[in-house]
C-alpha cells in the first residue's frame, strides 16, 4: 500500500501442496520484499538481526541469512513487479511473511495459513415440504410431504420434481476438531438458515437471489454437533450453499452446489472509517478534527514529501509526527462523523507524552512536567489560532505568560528516506520569565550522539498498532535533565530537527 509500509493483503489461505501463484508488485516509492518464513518465526527480530553487520546485509539485499526461510521474491524497486510459483508446504500452520528491509518488518507483515479442508456432515437425512411462504415456516408444526437419508452426505435441492413452493430441513452431525470458535457460511434463493445445537447461528430469510454470502460464528466444544438446515424456496432459481470454516481448516463446503464466491467466504462488513485519503502534492494539507494522539482540537497536516504532523491547539505543543500516507477523513464524513483518527501513515513518533504541555517554569527542568487540566485547560496558555504563510504553510500562534509564540514546520528531503527532516521554528517575543524551560522531547533513554540526540521515548499504541517511537533531534543549546531533553528559554528563534532513525 503506498506510503503506508503495510501488503494489501496480510493474509493468504491455501491447501497443504497446492500450487500457488502470487503476483508481487511494489506500488510504493520505497523498496520492498516479501519473506515467507517458517511458523513462529519472530519476523521482526530476524530483520533486526541483519543490522548488527548491516555491510554485510547490505550485499544480500537486505535479505537476511536465515534458515527458517524458506520462499522470498527479490527486493523490488519502487513499480518493479515479481510473480513468485511454488507449492504450498504439506504441513499445516501458519507461515508468517515479511518485508525485511531495514525498518520495514514492524508492520510490513503478513501470514500465510496453510490449512486442510475439514471433515463434512455425517449421517444427513432430510425432510420435505409443500407450501407458499414469503418467509420460513415454523416447519416443527407442519407434516413434511417426505422424508429420507442423503447418501453423498451433500445438502443437495434434486429431491423431487418440484420446482417451486416448497421447503426442505436438513438435519446431520458436523465433528468439531477441537474447542474454539467455527464460521459458518450461507447463500440461498430463496430465504434459509443454520442451526447449531438448536441456536440459530446464520440466517438470511426472505424472498432473494443467493447474494451476498452471509456468515456467522459459534464456539464449539470438541465432538459431535447437531446441524440443521432451512430453506424454502418460492420461485425461481434454486440455489443453496453452506459450508463451514475451523481454527484448523479451511472453508469446506457442505453442499453440493458452490456459490461462485465460495472461496472468499463472507464479503467483510463494510468499514466506514476508511477509503478517503487525504492527498498531499505540491502544497500543505490541513485537517482539523478529532485527532488520536492529538486531542479533540487537533490539527494535522501534511507536507509534500512525505512528512505529516499533528499541532494540538489543546496544548500548544507538537502531538504526532509521521511519515508516508497523511489522514483518512472517511471516519468524521460518514454517518455523525464521531471519533477520533488515527494517522494513515507509518512510523509514528511522540516526542512528548500526550496532553503535556511545550513550556514550563521550574527551579530544575528535571520536574514533573505539567500537562493540560482538564478543568481550566490551558490557564496560561492563550490560543491565537494560526495563518498561512507565503508558501501556504501554517504558522501557529499562542501566548504563554505574556510571551508571544509562533511555531511552524518545514521539511527537508523526503520523509521516506534516510536523510529526511523535519526542522520546526518557534520563535518568542517579550520578557521570559526566569527559569523558564522549553521541552524538546522526554524518553527512557536518550543520549547525546553525533551532534544531536538519539531519543527512546517507549512504544506507544494508537489504535491497537504499535510505534518504537524512536528518533534523532537537534537543537542548538539543548540539555539533558533526567528524561526530558530541554532547552532554556530564550527570546528570538528556537530551531529543532527531528529525524527518523534507520
Amino acid at each position: 500500500m503506498t506510503a503506508q509500509m503495510k501488503y494489501d493483503v496480510t493474509e493468504l489461505v491455501v491447501e497443504p501442496g497446492t500450487p500457488v501463484k502470487l503476483t508481487f508488485e511494489n506500488g510504493d516509492d520505497l523498496p520492498h520484499n516479501i519473506v515467507f518464513c517458517q511458523p513462529g518465526t519472530d519476523t521482526a527480530a530476524m530483520a533486526m538481526k541483519q543490522m548488527e553487520k548491516p555491510e554485510e546485509a547490505l550485499k544480500r539485499n537486505w535479505l537476511p541469512d536465515d534458515q527458517r526461510i524458506w520462499l522470498h521474491s527479490k527486493l523490488l524497486n519502487p513499480h518493479e513487479k515479481q510473480v513468485l510459483e511454488f507449492t504450498a508446504p504439506s504441513k499445516p500452520g501458519v507461515y508468517p511473511f515479511v518485508c525485511t528491509f531495514p525498518g520495514h518488518a514492524l508492520t510490513m507483515k503478513g501470514s500465510l495459513r496453510v490449512f486442510p479442508r475439514g471433515e463434512g456432515l455425517k449421517d444427513l437425512s432430510f425432510k420435505l415440504y409443500l407450501g407458499s411462504w414469503k418467509q420460513l415456516p415454523d416447519f416443527s408444526k407442519l407434516t413434511p410431504h417426505r422424508e429420507g437419508s442423503v447418501p453423498d452426505n451433500k445438502i443437495q435441492i434434486k429431491l423431487d420434481d418440484y420446482k417451486n413452493e416448497f421447503g426442505v430441513v436438513f438435519t446431520g452431525k458436523l465433528t468439531a476438531p477441537n474447542k474454539g470458535a467455527y464460521r459458518f457460511y450461507l447463500a440461498s434463493d430463496d430465504g434459509g438458515r443454520i442451526l447449531i445445537d438448536g441456536k440459530m447461528v446464520v440466517e438470511y430469510d426472505g424472498i432473494h437471489p443467493a447474494n451476498p454470502i452471509k456468515e456467522g460464528s459459534v464456539q464449539l466444544e470438541k465432538g459431535d454437533h447437531e446441524f440443521r438446515l432451512e430453506y424454502f424456496q418460492a420461485a425461481g432459481n434454486i440455489e443453496l450453499y453452506a459450508a463451514w470454516k475451523g481454527t484448523k481448516f479451511d472453508i469446506t463446503p457442505l453442499s453440493t452446489w458452490l456459490h461462485p464466491n465460495w472461496r472468499a467466504g463472507a464479503k467483510p462488513k463494510e468499514n466506514r472509517f476508511t477509503g478517503m485519503p487525504l492527498i498531499v502534492k505540491d502544497e500543505p494539507v490541513i485537517y482539523r478534527n478529532f485527532i488520536q494522539g492529538a486531542g479533540t482540537r487537533g490539527i494535522g497536516v501534511g507536507y509534500p514529501g512525505g512528512f505529516n504532523i499533528a499541532w494540538s491547539a489543546e496544548t500548544m505543543n507538537l502531538a504526532l509526527v509521521w511519515r508516508g500516507a497523511f489522514m483518512d477523513a472517511a471516519r468524521h464524513w460518514n454517518d455523525r462523523g464521531g471519533g477520533y483518527q488515527p494517522p494513515l501513515g507509518f512510523d509514528v513518533l511522540q516526542p512528548a507524552p500526550e496532553g503535556s504541555l511545550p513550556f514550563f517554569v521550574a527551579s530544575s527542568p528535571s520536574a514533573d512536567w505539567p500537562k493540560v487540566d482538564p478543568k481550566t485547560r490551558t490557564a496560561d496558555y492563550q490560543w491565537k489560532g494560526y495563518s498561512l504563510d507565503a508558501r501556504r504553510q501554517p504558522v501557529f500562534s499562542y501566548e504563554w505568560q505574556g510571551l508571544k509564540v509562533q511555531d511552524q514546520f518545514e521539511v527537508e528531503g523526503l520523509g521516506t528516506k534516510a536523510d529526511g527532516k523535519l526542522i520546526r521554528t518557534l520563535t518568542i517575543q517579550g520578557q521570559v520569565p526566569e527559569n523558564a524551560w522549553f521541552r524538546l522531547a522526554q524518553g527512557a533513554k536518550i543520549e547525546a550522539k553525533d551532534g544531536g540526540f538519539i531519543v527512546d521515548a517507549g512504544r506507544f499504541d494508537l489504535s491497537g498498532q504499535g510505534f518504537e517511537n524512536r528518533f534523532r533531534i537537534m537543537a542548538p543549546g539543548a540539555t539533558l535533565a533526567g528524561t526530558n531533553l530541554v532547552l532554556p528559554v530564550k527570546a528570538g528563534s528556537i530551531k529543532v530537527t527531528y529525524q527518523w532513525l534507520q
